[in-house]
């Protein structure tokens, strides 16, 4: 039922500006509703004994169904689609001649090209043309689903490699982990960490915080503490005012960032936030110097190259292993520790690949650039992955479209006018705006699943079914809603913006083509000449202070968004550390649990009262 509820709504809470039901990868929804089911049903239940309360594996199952479905009904799949779709024949005017040079790359029954439904799917007060619309949403849905499958069956193929092998923490995993366990003894009603009085404690002032903050939205006479500041007023003259420009320095606090940070190990949470500052230093010296043929944004494309060769070279084994077993009639039995047989995920990762790639070339896109965009949003969705099992990074943005990419390394003259159009349509297929990717929610899903040997035989039909059910959900109800409200009155930069760069940028490439861009190559070559030098000294040598991630997530949204909280949460592990000993840090452990749940609680209520008064609350990352 939640699964129906949150992919009803998220859309709709969205595009309202009242806040973010999803918002990062700890699904705000999902918390919310697996600490409803702990802290309140569950002991509402074992106080009646009508019913068993919810058991472990239960919890635990309810809680994947959920996150996995929270990839759907916003920035990874259904918020970007609606937009790309009307926005060839809403942006098409006489003065720009889109209907004429561009629209013919697309073929008429990929986008919405009944001029009536596209006006009032702007203007709203109508009802939606279900006609009108089944056959692009059909095909794009269907393109969205099979990626979605690959991603699923690739993260089988992979989890034993990063779970048991590489043992990545997957930090985000330890809340609902601790949420889910059973009290030790009889007739209690919470574990022991829920019990402790430091999570009470951080739960409180997590509740203090924001019952303030979210009364002072609706009456600013009440008190409230700020928990954002800007530093333009500090670097006013250049070169230091680059430090300002572009993703400039804010210093936001989130406690649950502050929280999670915590439990990072101190390499990954002091690299997130230094090479964030030294990607800002970096443009104040390019600032001074008036350096114009390096990218700190560019030099992300490199760092990516150079990530995902080492991570296929650390898998190579493991990726080879799979493959044997999977052509091998005599060990295509599944391993104790694989929810299915490593024939099952090969055949469906390469039977959803293969309808992957028929339909694009079916819309028109080459079958050499078909390969070359399924390769590279794979990798743009495991490097998402890897940063999220490595950092718990709430946020991920990896810093380049596919469309930027190709044309960055290769111009625009490389390919044909249809492939670039068509490559704008890269968020209709998989986000890379990775703040709600499907493979992280998958990949903590496998590894939260080693806690509990139950429904494993079914895990991959449930995310399944609980993916068609979010995606028919917020399908309907999210089209309703927008024909009803008029996206013209929704959040402007989805709606309006956000179709409009895409082919606005393909126009351009293919009205003037141009040829690699040699800054950009240059900038991607330091960028993965500096990754390699970093994921060589973390292999080699334990006192390497370095953590790659910290370079590779560059200076884009996410860091932008995190790097203050995360230095916080960095500086409050050093100080417990150093002054009170490795017992005072797992001690407190609970406290900044429960700032975390409390953030959690207060930003999900504030967003229902928001349901009924409009008021917005943006308590999260997002």
């Amino acid at each position: 039922m939640w699964v129906i509820f949150q992919s009803a709504v998220a859309g709709y809470i969205h595009g309202n500006s009242i806040g973010q039901l999803i918002a990062n990868h700890l699904p705000l929804g999902g918390l919310f509703f697996l600490t409803l089911l702990v802290l309140v049903i569950n002991p509402l239940i074992q106080k009646t004994q009508v019913v068993t309360t919810f058991s472990e594996a239960e919890l635990v199952i309810i809680w994947i169904m959920v996150s996995v479905a929270s990839a759907v009904p916003g920035y990874g799949m259904m918020e970007f689609l609606f937009p790309i779709l009307v926005a060839p024949l809403h942006n098409a005017t006489d003065q720009n001649e889109w209907k004429s040079l561009l629209l013919p790359n697309i073929p008429d029954w990929a986008y919405i090209s009944d001029i009536q439904a596209v006006q009032d799917f702007y203007a709203g007060e109508s009802l939606v043309p279900w006609r009108t619309w089944a056959k692009p949403i059909t095909f794009w849905l269907t393109i969205s689903l099979s990626f979605s499958l690959i991603i699923i069956f690739w993260s089988v193929i992979i989890r034993r490699q990063w779970v048991e092998r590489e043992r990545y923490p997957f930090p985000l995993v330890q809340i609902p982990k601790i949420m889910v366990a059973q009290p030790e003894g009889k007739g209690q009603i919470l574990n022991r960490l829920l019990r402790h009085r430091l999570f009470w404690l951080g739960l409180f002032v997590a509740l203090l915080i924001h019952v303030l903050n979210g009364l002072h939205r609706y009456n600013p006479a009440i008190p409230h503490l700020r928990l954002s500041y800007s530093f333009n007023t500090w670097f006013p003259e250049k070169p230091w005012s680059a430090l300002v420009q572009g993703w400039p320095l804010w210093g936001r606090i989130y406690l649950a960032v502050i929280g999670i940070t915590y439990f990072l190990q101190l390499d990954v949470s002091f690299s997130l936030w230094f090479f964030f500052l030294f990607y800002k230093l970096q443009e104040v010296v390019f600032s001074a110097f008036s350096v114009r043929g390096v990218s700190t944004q560019q030099q992300v494309i490199g760092a990516d190259i150079v990530l995902v060769v080492f991570l296929a070279w650390m898998s190579r084994r493991h990726l080879i292993s799979v493959f044997r077993l999977a052509i091998n009639p005599r060990e295509s039995h599944q391993l104790p520790s694989e929810v299915i047989p490593h024939r099952s995920a090969v055949v469906g990762f390469l039977l959803s690949s293969l309808i992957f790639s028929i339909l694009l070339v079916w819309v028109g896109m080459s079958p050499h650039v078909v390969i070359l965009f399924s390769i590279l949003l794979l990798s743009l969705a495991s490097i998402t992955c890897w940063m999220v099992a490595n950092a718990g990074m709430l946020l991920v943005n990896v810093g380049l479209s596919p469309f930027s990419f190709f044309t960055t390394l290769f111009g625009s003259r490389s390919f044909s006018r249809k492939n670039l159009t068509l490559m704008a349509f890269d968020r209709s297929v998989h986000s890379h705006w990775s703040s709600e990717s499907l493979m992280p929610y998958t990949m903590q899903s496998l590894r939260l699943l080693r806690e509990t040997r139950e429904y494993r035989s079914k895990l991959i039909f449930l995310m399944i079914f609980s993916l068609l059910i979010a995606i028919g959900t917020a399908f309907v109800s999210s089209l309703k809603f927008i024909y009803y409200q008029g996206a013209s009155s929704l959040e402007g930069w989805v709606y309006n913006w956000f179709g409009r760069s895409g082919l606005e940028k393909a126009y351009v490439a293919t009205q003037n083509p141009y040829g690699p861009s040699l800054s950009g190559i240059l900038s991607a070559f330091l960028g993965g000449t500096w990754a390699a030098f970093l994921l060589f000294m973390r292999q080699r040598f334990l006192w390497w202070p370095f953590h790659p991630i910290g370079y590779i997530v560059g200076v884009t949204y996410a860091p932008h968004h995190l790097w203050f909280s995360t230095l916080l949460g960095w500086k409050c592990k050093i100080l417990m550390l150093k002054c009170f000993g490795v017992g005072a840090y797992r001690r407190f452990q609970p406290l900044f649990l429960g700032l975390i749940l409390g953030e959690y609680l207060m930003s999900a209520f504030w967003i229902f009262v928001g349901l009924f008064t409009k008021v917005g609350y943006w308590g999260l990352p997002h």
